[in-house]
């Protein structure tokens, strides 16, 4: 799960449908009444997914009985599934993303209380993602999915420049303000944190995504450096999840040493098994996105089997956290793998411009 904590083995499991609701930055929460478990926090809207109902259901129905909200299904965009345990209870919780209506947002935004009386509350993006302290704990994990970029420019080879200066120049120039910068050079990993070094000293707005070694081979660098880093997860890491029975691992073999639990990773899935892998990483690690690949045939790849949209959309479909599109892709595909069930796109060639 995205935070574990220890509980008794016969802790019921209660699967609730939530939803994050939106009108483009702006999020309506309610308060929970001081009676209810986690009483006085802030919290998604949502309720109990009764047996037999599925999940989408179970939200619009409890949507409209919390704040008296009519939503329909092709307004809900499948977000994720978050386990969590607290000391008296389990929470299974099955996220989506509702995005109102015009009419829908100016019929609630004056609306103070729920059908309940409980208070309602629209915040920002910036003011949400400050307040985590304010949501129960299972609901955090939801920020760091708010927070994914719609696009995740990968670097191509060092190779494909020539010199350290050219790869840095280029990226220097050309890489759009506050932009996810997946850095895979396929270098050692000397001459990567020598690239690393030189495009964070001109470009601090970057997010940038560095791989699994290059972290732990200079972890204390990176834990020093004041600036955003993600790291990837090796195929190589993500497998240490089984052991050599194929048997899933436990929460302290998940991860290598040196890999903080709260680092923020990003997983590469390319089947199911790779899902199954993933989600259970999530349930000990803070797996906030899986790169979903190849969507099409790519030059960097190009004997790889492509999984198509609805292979995309099948394996999106199964995973416990936010699904990227990856692979032949560019800009113009931002619609299709929405509708497919990606909450952004990357590649190497199609997400710039210049």
């Amino acid at each position: 799960m995205n935070t574990h904590q220890t509980t008794p083995k016969d802790n019921p499991v209660i699967r609730v449908a939530v939803a994050v609701i939106r009108y483009q930055d702006e999020f309506l929460l309610a308060m929970r009444q001081a009676h209810q478990h986690q009483g006085g926090k802030l919290e998604f809207v949502g309720g109990k997914i009764e047996q037999g109902e599925l999940a989408e259901l179970a939200l619009i129905r409890e949507v409209g009985e919390e704040i008296g909200l009519d939503l329909q299904t092709d307004q809900l965009v499948r977000f994720g599934v978050i386990a969590h345990d607290y000391t008296d209870k389990s929470v299974e919780l099955h996220i989506y993303q509702v995005h109102l209506t015009n009419t829908q947002y100016h019929a609630f935004r004056h609306r103070t209380h729920g059908c309940e009386n409980q208070a309602l509350h629209w915040l920002s993006i910036d003011e949400l993602l400050m307040s985590g302290e304010l949501l129960p704990a299972a609901n955090v994990r939801i920020l760091d999915w708010l927070s994914l970029t719609d696009k995740l420019i990968i670097s191509h080879d060092l190779a494909h420049f020539g010199t350290i200066d050219e790869f840095v120049q280029y990226y220097v120039a050309h890489l759009p303000n506050q932009a996810w910068f997946y850095l895979r050079p396929q270098t050692d990993v000397a001459m990567a944190r020598q690239l690393y070094q030189a495009i964070n000293t001109h470009r601090t707005d970057i997010c940038m995504v560095i791989k699994d070694d290059l972290y732990l081979a200079y972890r204390d660098e990176f834990d020093g450096i004041n600036s955003t880093v993600m790291v990837k997860l090796s195929a190589q890491t993500l497998s240490k999840c089984v052991d050599m029975q194929g048997q899933m691992t436990n929460c302290a073999q998940c991860l290598p040493t040196g890999l903080p639990k709260d680092l923020p990773l990003l997983v590469g899935v390319h089947d199911t098994h790779e899902v199954t892998l993933a989600n259970h990483l999530a349930r000990h690690a803070r797996v906030i996105g899986a790169l979903v690949s190849p969507v099409k045939m790519t030059q960097s790849h190009p004997t790889v089997q492509a999984l198509g949209w609805q292979g995309f959309g099948e394996l999106a479909g199964r995973l416990s956290m936010p699904a990227i599109a990856l692979g032949g892709l560019d800009l113009s595909d931002e619609r299709t793998a929405s509708v497919n069930g990606a909450v952004a796109i990357a590649g190497i060639r199609g997400m710039m411009t210049g």
